[in-house]
């Protein structure tokens, strides 16, 4: 690629087709790059179009193709470390539970997930109302504040109420599936 490939006054339009632009000259090269780091590569493709998407919400001003590609190629850098340090994490954490970590997360076979999470809900649906609401909001990343102002109540009702909903789940679930509710809810 030469440095006059791309014209510079095109991207800082960050119209549709300065972005297809950016995306045919250095997509491919990226997530070759990324692929090398997380050895996967849909999640090298995910990275690369989470970088696209940054700068395309950031818009920035780049002096010329090679400041630009060097932003591009930091980011990916950068996206794929904090991937594989997060994977790390992830790994210690089930192994410290003595669980497989590929069976767990479904690496290796999804339909065990599949499983997993549907014998998860069924549990969950034998909370009280209540009980279920908060854990269901729980899963999708709300922390207990939110959850407060969303259900109209106090903080240490909700903290209360999932005590008593963990209390019930952990009769019923297995230790797997605790480990699988909390990774969940984190």
């Amino acid at each position: 690629m030469k440095q006059s490939d791309i014209n510079m006054d095109v991207v800082h339009q960050w119209s549709e087709s300065s972005l297809q632009l950016l995306y045919r000259h250095f997509y491919k090269a990226l997530v070759a790059f990324s692929h090398q780091m997380v050895e996967k590569q849909e999640i090298a493709e995910e990275l690369v179009q989470d970088v696209f998407v940054t700068l395309w919400q950031r818009r920035n001003f780049f002096k010329n193709e090679g400041v630009l590609k060097a932003y591009l190629y930091n980011s990916v850098r950068n996206r794929s470390i904090s991937y594989l340090r997060h994977e790390r994490v992830e790994r210690n954490r089930f192994e410290s539970f003595g669980l497989d970590y590929q069976l767990m997360t479904g690496s290796d076979d999804a339909s065990y997930r599949e499983d997993l999470i549907r014998q998860l809900l069924l549990s969950i649906e034998s909370l009280t109302p209540k009980q279920r609401e908060i854990f269901l909001l729980s899963i999708k990343g709300k922390t207990c504040k939110e959850i407060a102002i969303e259900m109209n109540v106090s903080s240490d009702a909700v903290k209360k109420l999932r005590q008593r909903g963990l209390k019930r789940l952990r009769e019923s679930l297995s230790p797997e599936l605790l480990l699988f509710l909390f990774i969940m809810m984190k």
